[in-house]
């Protein structure tokens, strides 16, 4: 068993495996949960349970946070839902954190959202972010809200999710046409983001860190191959693209995160072969 005591704020689609894979690694944590079906599962995983539906009384969070030395922040912007209003309800949801963090290491994942659909070519952690999209906006404040709470933070922004119960092929199962089919692709695999949590804990590691797969294949080719195999209508592709941003993640990697899921052109074989 490892010594930090662990937090985890938001059990979802991600939050609910980190805990999984943190608990198997030795450490102790608590994790938040609204749903009973939630805190039947995070029981079965070894975590502590709390109830906790944001915003509530300081001293509830008062008590979920007591010893916590790292907490990880995984809930969702809910852009899509909540439209314009999904910036300040993601503030308003995380407010009643003020003040309750100083001392805390708080990891918090963001999305590569931040950076915008007009940002050309490579993007690193230096690039301006410039969000276009709800979800982007409103994560984009909580990174900057969360910047002001606390000394010790690292930012995950996370390249777009998949894994069980998220297929890629969804973005596009549905649509006519694949669109800016040249574009790279930029994809994390969920247990790849779990490790790097894990390695940013165990190093310490604060700042701002970019997660993707290294490789980039067109939207074209990736989608359309599995597409194919899942025995989708043919689609178009409809050209352009080519220039559209590709994030490095070579920042973390230098501190020795090593995905499984690297080669998205070899996850899309694996997936079409047979």
């Amino acid at each position: 068993m490892t010594s930090k005591k662990l937090a985890v704020l938001g059990a979802g689609w991600l939050g609910l495996p980190l805990v999984g894979y943190l608990i198997d690694q030795g450490y102790s944590l608590t994790a938040s949960y609204r749903r009973r079906e939630v805190r039947n599962a995070l029981t079965a995983a070894g975590a502590d349970p709390f109830l906790l539906d944001l915003p509530v009384d300081r001293s509830v969070l008062e008590s979920f946070l007591h010893q916590v030395e790292v907490l990880v922040v995984t809930l969702p912007p809910r852009g899509r839902a909540l439209g314009e209003a999904a910036p300040a309800n993601y503030l308003s949801t995380l407010g009643p954190l003020r003040g309750l963090l100083s001392g805390i290491h708080v990891i918090f994942t963001s999305s590569t959202g931040v950076y915008g659909g007009q940002v050309q070519g490579e993007v690193t952690e230096e690039t301006r972010p410039l969000p276009d999209t709800h979800s982007g906006r409103a994560v984009m404040a909580a990174e900057e809200w969360l910047d002001d709470q606390t000394d010790r933070l690292t930012v995950l922004r996370l390249a777009g999710l998949f894994g069980p119960d998220r297929d890629p092929t969804n973005f596009f199962r549905n649509a006519e046409a694949i669109s800016r089919a040249e574009a790279p692709v930029n994809l994390v695999h969920r247990d790849d983001v779990l490790t790097a949590i894990r390695l940013v804990i165990s190093t310490g590691a604060t700042g701002i860190y970019n997660l993707s797969a290294v490789t980039h294949p067109s939207k074209g080719d990736f989608y359309g191959s599995l597409l194919r195999a899942a025995g989708c209508s043919a689609k178009a592709y409809l050209p352009g693209g080519a220039t559209d941003k590709q994030i490095n993640s070579a920042k973390i990697r230098a501190l020795g995160w090593e995905p499984c899921y690297d080669d998205l052109t070899v996850y899309s074989k694996s997936n079409t072969a047979g």
